[in-house]
């Protein structure tokens, strides 16, 4: 089974990383596929590149990093939300001229591993998944 994740909850504040986390490699382990992980709302802090968890906390932005090199499985962060949570890649903060010097280097917030796009890659991924399961 192919199964398309949606992940809303914010870093910290709620459950919704690790237990979308543990759902996926359960699943992983169990034979079937994830289609993606889309992070949306305040899901979007998961993909946090400065997130500097405590020792004994759940580090969401690397456990999800380590899950998508491990099995090949997009990470990918909405642009608009991402947006207005100041959360965006480097070739967001260089087209919106953000950056320390923009001509030069960039300070993206999001984890390289994540991905940015629009709504319609959840849209696809959703057709193209026999499951979309959502955690808040």
């Amino acid at each position: 089974m192919n199964v398309n994740i949606l992940v809303t909850g914010a870093l910290y504040s709620s459950q919704s990383a690790y237990s979308a986390l543990r759902f996926c490699q359960a699943a992983v382990a169990a034979g079937h596929s994830i289609s993606q992980v889309f992070f949306y709302q305040d899901g979007v802090t998961q993909a946090n590149l400065y997130s500097l968890p405590l020792d004994d906390e759940f580090d969401a932005v690397n456990s999800w990093v380590r899950f998508s090199q491990q099995t090949s499985t997009p990470l990918v962060v909405c642009v608009s939300a991402g947006e207005r949570r100041g959360l965006m890649s480097d070739e967001q903060v260089l087209e919106h001229h953000l950056g320390r010097n923009a001509a030069i280097d960039s300070n993206g917030s999001a984890h390289s591993q994540f991905s940015v796009a629009g709504l319609g890659v959840l849209h696809q991924a959703s057709l193209d998944s026999e499951r979309m399961v959502t955690f808040k």
